[in-house]
């Protein structure tokens, strides 16, 4: 996962090097700096003549393009025309397409950061919900341990407060809910591949009997498990329970613990560790089957997982559910700007919606001929252009960060 740009400019220098040098999502468009910050800007001339920021709009035009390209725009836009593109959406009412436009334009982690958050607030008004302390642990599941410190930096710069702290004012500090989202907090956890085929049949044991009630294996513990324990060797103890005593584990954790919010919170973390594509793919479809649809979680998991696992994700969906992630969300999304964006992701760009709904939206649109010329090659099926990385690009943004950063030498 990428990391988020740093003070240091060695460091900065080096994330960019990285990103150019890291496969394309595959978006077919043909990437000019030049001309596209020009008409990005010319749109928000438009929208500030207007005082309204056509969200709608500026969702369809991003969604052209790949992750990389969305933020050399983002960053081009302060340079070349002073705009601070990611302020003027924050500043915009909450909606769904204010929330995708967001998250299309942020780093992964900073979107993470963002939805941990505001879900904290959620919680801080509703305590006894379920779901909400779910969705929290679902995000730092995907985290290894320089994720999390990443995680707990980019929180901690963007809020000004630490995530700790947040999380005990949503929920009682003593709770083992609260205890597991800290300890994942710590960042460590044990990061091999291996196991211990004999340790891991020990714990099978000690679990088997604790379900018996001969043995006694305390919630602390647990926690402790959970959170440090290497992937691989939690799998193995799953793995060796189910076939040994032939009870199921999720049975094993609903006798260990009463409350709704830590059986679910520990069931879900032994989905992720088994198979996270296929933990990812329920709660995409718990997502699209809430009413109303659960735009932030979709959002999240589609646009924040699109440089790292995505595709695996998509894999086993089509695999669970007997159909492609991109036509579930053709059919069940009717916000067409979403739909059309969460489609191009999902599709690395090589299959946009039909280029009658294209055409349709844009063609209303007072927008100057440049932009229309801008955006009329991802409303037309089959056009398949070359990208071109441009080093021009690098450039430009590499002298961003030598302008912000002076005393720092490249």
């Amino acid at each position: 996962m990428k990391k988020t740009f740093d003070n240091n400019w060695s460091k900065s220098e080096k994330h960019l090097t990285q990103a150019f040098s890291a496969p394309s999502f595959g978006h077919s468009i043909d990437f000019d700096y030049k001309r596209d910050i020009k008409c990005l800007s010319k749109i928000l001339q438009k929208c500030e003549i207007t005082y309204a920021l056509d969200l709608d709009f500026i969702l369809r035009f991003l969604s052209s393009y790949n992750c990389e390209q969305r933020l050399i725009l983002v960053y081009g836009l302060e340079y070349e025309y002073g705009y601070k593109f990611i302020n003027m959406i924050l500043d915009q009412p909450e909606s769904p397409v204010r929330l995708c436009t967001l998250a299309m334009i942020i780093e992964p982690m900073v979107l993470f950061a963002r939805d941990f958050h505001d879900l904290l607030i959620l919680k801080r008004a509703d305590k006894n919900n379920c779901n909400i302390f779910r969705k929290l642990l679902g995000i730092l599941l995907a985290l290894d341990n320089n994720d999390i410190q990443n995680f707990k930096e980019t929180y901690e710069n963007v809020f000004k407060n630490s995530v700790q702290k947040d999380i005990e004012l949503a929920q009682d500090e003593n709770s083992i809910a609260s205890k597991l989202l800290i300890k994942l907090l710590e960042g460590k956890r044990y990061e091999v591949p291996v196991h211990s085929a004999s340790v891991a049949k020990i714990i099978a044991q000690q679990l088997y009997e604790v379900r018996q009630g001969t043995s006694e294996i305390d919630r602390d513990t647990y926690t402790q498990m959970f959170t440090r324990d290497a992937f691989s060797q939690l799998a193995a103890i799953f793995d060796i329970y189910e076939d040994k005593f032939g009870q199921s584990i999720q049975e094993a954790i609903e006798h260990q613990f009463q409350s709704q919010i830590e059986i679910k919170c520990f069931q879900d973390m032994v989905e992720y560790i088994r198979l996270p594509s296929g933990y990812y793919s329920k709660i995409l479809r718990q997502a699209l089957d809430e009413k109303p649809i659960d735009y932030r979680t979709l959002i999240r998991i589609i646009i924040g997982h699109q440089s790292e696992d995505l595709c695996e994700i998509k894999l086993e969906y089509s695999k669970i559910y007997d159909e492609t992630l991109d036509k579930t969300i053709e059919h069940r999304i009717d916000i067409a700007e979403i739909k059309h964006a969460l489609v191009m992701v999902i599709t690395n760009g090589k299959n946009p919606l039909s280029s009658s709904c294209g055409h349709a939206l844009f063609e209303h649109r007072n927008h100057s001929n440049l932009t229309s010329l801008r955006l009329s090659p991802i409303t037309t099926d089959g056009m398949q252009l070359k990208i071109n990385r441009s080093q021009e690009a690098f450039d430009k943004l590499a002298h961003i960060f030598k302008i912000k950063h002076p005393h720092h030498n490249p």
